[in-house]
């Protein structure tokens, strides 16, 4: 079952899929592929269950924020793509196309400079609308309409690819030191 949010996107709510970061969290933006089967789009709250548990892909973000101070709690978040289009992968691009302004919004409505995008099939996607060319593992500048961003794109942090949660615990590593300067 597909639920589309792309067909009117003047008229999406601003605040759907979308947590603002608090505190130190301010400044970062993590940005996903879509909404998943059992997180947000049922529990209401990013990274959780309905149960107010936390998913696993929130822990393993967990895992690379920890040392920063940060956590998916505070952080911002929201999903490229608004649509849920479960394993329909191939309905990604278009609904991605139709939901670029919703994000765009979304990222002019708060202060956030630290972009993080979740997976390398969300950063294509970002790179495509964007007009960008960004890499996993690499911190870049990205000028979208009239802001310029600090970008990380990470490999999907889901526990159903842990070669990918690895890749990241050595990308945060590496970029130990240009993170916290982002950061400060």
């Amino acid at each position: 079952m597909h639920e589309h949010y792309c067909s009117d996107p003047q008229n999406f709510p601003p605040d759907k899929f979308f947590q603002k970061g608090v505190g130190k969290g301010k400044i970062v933006l993590i940005i996903g592929e879509s909404p998943a089967p059992n997180g947000w789009r049922k529990s209401g709250k990013a990274f959780y269950t309905t149960k107010g548990k936390l998913l696993p892909t929130g822990k393993n973000l967990n895992k690379l924020l920890i040392k920063y101070d940060l956590n998916v709690e505070i952080c911002g978040f929201t999903e490229l793509v608004k649509c849920f289009v479960g394993k329909d992968r191939k309905l990604l691009s278009s609904c991605g196309e139709k939901c670029w302004s919703i994000l765009v919004k979304q990222m002019e409505s708060v202060d956030s400079e630290f972009l993080i995008i979740l997976g390398v099939k969300t950063l294509e996607l970002f790179n495509k609308l964007s007009k960008q060319s960004l890499e996993i593992g690499k911190i870049q500048k990205a000028k979208i309409k009239d802001r310029f961003y600090t970008v990380l794109p990470i490999y999907h942090p889901s526990p159903i690819s842990p070669i990918g949660h690895k890749r990241n615990i050595e990308i945060f590593s590496k970029l130990d030191k240009e993170i916290a300067r982002v950061l400060v």
